[in-house]
């Protein structure tokens, strides 16, 4: 075991780019959503008054563009970041601190309905993502990549429609309105609800913007995570 005396009070949890990708991607989020209804909606009144407040219908289609443009810029960088870890600094894209699904996922879920059930007395031994962090990620990875394709097709038509049917604006439009209700449900009752509302961290989980969390939460939420950071920390101990 580990000795965990020896180890700081507040452990390092994600990187400034992950905290950076995290902030921008919040704020295009909650103008593309907000822009986005409101022009979809615009016959009800918090509709009517949020495109008063933004100065109109135009400034409210600009205000959506720009948005978009800010929200997947995150994941143009995020995949850029994605290729530059795996080709330059030659990591592993998978094992136990990925954000890539593995079956160890799969026996995570199994033994935390186990918990839940009560037949078992322990939770999981999280590694750094467990599979609902896992989940939320990819939700809104292809999410924001079927939002960002339809969105390109309804910003330009007459570009697109140059060597595809026209019947593929319509189906854009389809896709583009139920994805956005889609992503709005995910975030709202599944991320923040996991994210900031769970009795141990309400009402807000400030990990994602201090890039910190304490010994004490890492070792009970993510306990595999913890004891590679502790072997690790020990290890440089050791060899200094």
């Amino acid at each position: 075991m580990p000795d965990q005396t020896i180890l700081p009070d507040r452990l390092m949890r994600f990187s400034v780019l992950d905290r950076l990708l995290h902030l921008v991607l919040m704020f295009g989020f909650t103008g593309l959503a907000a822009s986005g209804f409101s022009l979809g909606f615009s016959a009800t009144a918090p509709a009517r008054a949020f495109i008063w407040l933004v100065g109109g219908t135009a400034h409210a289609a600009w205000l959506h563009r720009f948005s978009a443009i800010l929200t997947y810029s995150c994941v143009i960088i995020h995949g850029l970041w994605f290729l530059y870890f795996r080709f330059v600094l030659r990591g592993r894209l998978t094992g136990p601190r990925s954000i890539v699904p593995s079956q160890k996922d799969l026996k995570d879920f199994k033994q935390n309905m186990a918990y839940f059930l009560g037949w078992r007395p322990s939770p999981p031994d999280f590694d750094k993502f467990t599979y609902m962090e896992k989940i939320d990620y990819w939700a809104i990875f292809i999410g924001m990549n079927t939002m960002g394709i339809t969105g390109l097709i309804l910003w330009f038509p007459e570009w697109f429609t140059r060597f595809l049917p026209g019947v593929w604006v319509n189906i854009a439009q389809v896709l583009h309105f139920w994805e956005a209700i889609l992503a709005v449900i995910v975030k709202l009752f599944i991320h923040v609800g996991m994210a900031h509302l769970r009795p141990t961290v309400y009402p807000a989980d400030t990990s994602i913007f201090s890039g910190r969390t304490t010994r004490e939460r890492m070792m009970a939420e993510h306990p595999a995570e913890w004891r590679s950071i502790a072997a690790d920390w020990n290890k440089g101990i050791e060899t200094k």
